[in-house]
This record gives structure tokens, C-alpha cells and sequence, in this order.
């Protein structure tokens, strides 16, 4: 688990505290209309996305390669996402990806006509 120190909130004084979230995982949401809503958990140091039935992450995305993209964890707890040489290319947060690139919490990944957010499972630590 990593603890997320930069997680703040502000309290009634107005003063800013830390939050005490632990990030564990890694998640993408689909948020585009062909599999809105649909959920895939980053549980593995390398996960590929594709339209492949052995990538970890299976979109059925005609203009998703049968190996797309993959999204690496490293030994820091940093996701990076990289493009696999595919047809139609990966972008990040609009920017067309031509190297592994760090991914944050909240970035838009796209992938063909699949369009997906970046973020992490949570979980509240309290401390008394």
C-alpha cells in the first residue's frame, strides 16, 4: 500500500489536512458509451489492454488493436501507460503517447473509440 501524502481536505477552520487515504490499486473506468460504466482493476505489475483474448484487459473496440496499450506498475507505486505500436495509437490526456508516460489520478486514456479515467482504490485510514 502506498500512502497518499498530496490527498488534503479542508476543515471547518479552513485549515488543510491530510485526508489519511492509502491508495492500493489501480482502476480504470470506461466513460465513453460503448462500455460506459465498466470497470477494470490494475492488480497485475503489467496489464495490457486490448482486443485480444489473452490481454488482461479485453475491450471489444474495433479500432482497439488485439494489443493496444499497457499500463506498468513500478516499484515506486507509479502506473505508467504505454502504446503497443498499435494501429490507431494511445493518447493521454489528448496528447498522442510515443513513450512510457506517468499516469495520475484522474487522466484520460484513449484507446480507439474507448475513452477511460485513471484511478486509484481507495481507502480512508483513520486517525484518532
Amino acid at each position: 500500500m502506498i500512502t497518499d501524502n498530496d490527498t488534503i481536505h479542508i476543515d471547518e477552520s479552513r485549515k488543510i489536512q491530510s485526508a489519511g487515504i492509502l491508495k492500493i490499486r489501480g482502476v480504470l473506468l470506461v466513460l465513453s458509451e460503448n462500455f460506459l460504466g465498466a470497470s477494470f482493476i490494475l492488480n497485475k505489475a503489467v496489464s495490457v489492454l486490448g482486443r485480444g483474448e489473452s490481454c488482461d484487459i479485453v475491450i471489444n473496440d474495433k479500432l482497439i488493436s488485439k494489443k493496444h496499450c499497457k499500463i506498468t506498475l513500478n516499484n515506486e507505486g507509479h502506473y505508467h501507460v504505454e502504446d503497443l505500436d498499435s494501429t490507431n495509437s494511445t493518447y493521454l490526456n489528448g496528447k498522442l503517447l510515443n513513450k512510457p508516460t506517468l499516469i495520475s489520478y484522474g487522466d484520460r486514456i484513449i484507446a480507439g473509440d474507448t475513452i477511460l479515467r485513471f484511478f486509484h482504490e481507495e481507502k480512508f485510514e483513520r486517525k484518532e
